[in-house]
C-alpha cells in the first residue's frame, strides 16, 4: 500500500512512523525543506519538498499510483484543496483531510460530501468525544473503549504494594474475582504481549481488557474505585471544551464550572451555556481553588492550549481535594508517560487520538477501531469477522500468533461480550479485539485477515 502524507509536522511524522512499521510505502511532502529533512531523519521513508496545491508537486510525490492521501498541514484550506485534487485529478481511492474550522464542517461534520474527500477528521472533535466517553464511564486511567464492543482496555501501574507484584500473568485471573485478560505489558520502556508465565514486576504498566461489570473488582484489587463524576471543573474555554459541553446533557450543566482568563471568551460561553458556572479567573492563582471551593468537585479537566499549564494544574488540583484529574496535551505526546508519576489520572494526547482515528480509516472496511498503546509499540484492533475470512471455524489455540499478539475479546452478533479462552471457535459476525506488537502488525493482520475487504478491493 502506497500512502502520501501532506505535512511533515508532529502528526504527519507520527502517522508515517506507524505506517512504515506496518511495511507501508510512505512518502511525505511539505513546503518547508527543514521539516522535510527532519522527517527523513526520524522516519525511514522518502520526504520531498513541494506544495499540496501544485499538480506538478503532487505528481512528483507519487500521487498517480497512491492508494491513500492524507492531508495534515496546519491549514484547513490547504488540506481541503489538496485532498480534493487528490480525489478528482489523481483518482486516489482513499483521501483524508484534517479540518478544525467549524465553518467548513459544522458540529455534526460533513461526512464525504465535500470535494469527493473520503473522510474528514476534526482533531478537536475526536478529542472531545474521547474525553466524553472517558467521563461517562467513570474511570480515568487511560481507558480505551471500542466502537462496537462494550469491552474496555485500560492501564494499571504496578505499585510496590500491588497484589499483582511477583505473580505470573496466568495466576492473576485466578486470584482476582473478575473476568479480564492482561493483553500487553510495558517494562522499562519496552512493550510486549505477555505469556501466561510472564512474571509481573514493580513498575510495570499492564494493559487489561475486561468487561465493564468487572472493572470495579479489578480496580478494588489495586486500591482504586470507579466513580462517575457528578461535579466537573473545566479549565480552558477552548474548542475542545465547547464540543464537550455540547455532548454533555444540558441537565448536567448546573454541576459544571468553566474557568478561563479571557473575559470576552467567558462572556461568549456564558451565553452559549447559561446553566454552566463561568468563572473569569487565573487558575494558577491559589485563591481561586479556595474562593470557589473547587476542592469539592469530583473531576478537573485541564483543556487549555498550554500543555505545561494543563499538566501542572491537573497535578496541583489533587492537593485541594479534587478526586480525579485529566490533562490534555496538544504538542508533546511524550508527556503521556508522566501521568502515573504526577498523580494525574489520565493525560490525553491530541496527536495520539487523531493518529488512531486516521489509522482506523487506513486499515480496511471491517476495522471499526484502532488504538495505539505505549508510545505506539502496541496496537489494539477492533474488527469484524466477515463471511470470507478463512479463520472462521478455527479455535484460538490453533491460531499461531507466535507470541506477538493476542485475541483479547469477542463481541457476538447479539451484543454479548466475552474474554475468550483457547477453545473458543471463531464465528462469522464476531467482532474481535486483538492486541498486537506493532513490529508484527503486518504479520498478524495477514494472519487474522484484518482489513480483508479493503485489501481484496484493491487487488
Amino acid at each position: 500500500m502506497k500512502v502520501v502524507i501532506l505535512g511533515a509536522g508532529r502528526r504527519g511524522i507520527r502517522l508515517a512512523r506507524h505506517l512504515v512499521e506496518e511495511n507501508k510505502d510512505v512518502i511525505i511532502i511539505d513546503e518547508d525543506l527543514d521539516d522535510v529533512n527532519t522527517a527523513m531523519s526520524k522516519v525511514d521513508c522518502l520526504a520531498v519538498k513541494g506544495s499540496g496545491t501544485s499538480l506538478e508537486d503532487l505528481s512528483d510525490a507519487g500521487l498517480a499510483d497512491a492508494d491513500a492521501f492524507i492531508a495534515l498541514t496546519g491549514s484547513d484550506e490547504i488540506n481541503l484543496v489538496s485532498s480534493g485534487i487528490a480525489a478528482s485529478e489523481f483518482n486516489v481511492p482513499l483521501t483524508i483531510a484534517s479540518i478544525r474550522n467549524l465553518s467548513y464542517t459544522g458540529y455534526s461534520g460533513i461526512g464525504t460530501s465535500l470535494m469527493g474527500i473520503t473522510h474528514i477528521v476534526n482533531p478537536t472533535q475526536e478529542v472531545a468525544e474521547y474525553i466524553y466517553q472517558d467521563v461517562e464511564r467513570g474511570i480515568y486511567s487511560d481507558i480505551i473503549s471500542f466502537e462496537n464492543s462494550s469491552l474496555l482496555l485500560y492501564n494499571v501501574y504496578v505499585e510496590k504494594d500491588s497484589p499483582y507484584t511477583n505473580h505470573m500473568v496466568k495466576e492473576l485471573r485466578k486470584s482476582i474475582n473478575a473476568n479480564f485478560i492482561i493483553a500487553a505489558l510495558l517494562r522499562n520502556g519496552e512493550a510486549l504481549v505477555p505469556s501466561g508465565d510472564t512474571i509481573v514486576r514493580v513498575g510495570d504498566t499492564l494493559s487489561l481488557v475486561a468487561r465493564e461489570e468487572s472493572v470495579d473488582s479489578i480496580l478494588s484489587s489495586v486500591g482504586r474505585k470507579s466513580m462517575k463524576a457528578k461535579r466537573i471543573v473545566i479549565v480552558g474555554a477552548t474548542q475542545v471544551a465547547d464540543f464537550l459541553l455540547k455532548a454533555i446533557p444540558q441537565y448536567q450543566h448546573r454541576d459544571i464550572a468553566l474557568i478561563d482568563m479571557d473575559k470576552e471568551v467567558c462572556e461568549k460561553m456564558a451565553t452559549l451555556y447559561p446553566d454552566v458556572l463561568i468563572l473569569n479567573a487565573d487558575i494558577t492563582n491559589e485563591a481561586v481553588f479556595e474562593e470557589e471551593n473547587l476542592g469539592g468537585y469530583d473531576l478537573i479537566l485541564c483543556l487549555t492550549y498550554n500543555d505545561e499549564l494543563n499538566i501542572i494544574t491537573a497535578s496541583y488540583a489533587k492537593h485541594f481535594g479534587i478526586k480525579t484529574s485529566i490533562a490534555l496535551v496538544n504538542q508533546n505526546p511524550n508527556y503521556v508517560r508522566m501521568a502515573s508519576h504526577l498523580n494525574i489520572d489520565s493525560i490525553i494526547s491530541t496527536q495520539d487520538v487523531t493518529v488512531d482515528s486516521l489509522m482506523r480509516f487506513m486499515h480496511g472496511q471491517n476495522v471499526s477501531s484502532i488504538h495505539s498503546l505505549f508510545d505506539g509499540q502496541i496496537e489494539a484492533f477492533e474488527f469484524e469477522i466477515t463471511e470470507d475470512n478463512p479463520i472462521i471455524g478455527c479455535a484460538l489455540k490453533d491460531i499461531d500468533m507466535r507470541g506477538k499478539g493476542i485475541i483479547a475479546g469477542v463481541t457476538k452478533k447479539d451484543g454479548k461480550t466475552l474474554i475468550p479462552g483457547g477453545l473458543y471457535v471463531i464465528e462469522q459476525g464476531d467482532v474481535i479485539i486483538s492486541v498486537i506488537e506493532r513490529k508484527s502488525t503486518d504479520f498478524i493482520q495477514k494472519l487474522l485477515h484484518v482489513g480483508d475487504k479493503k485489501d481484496s478491493d484493491e487487488s
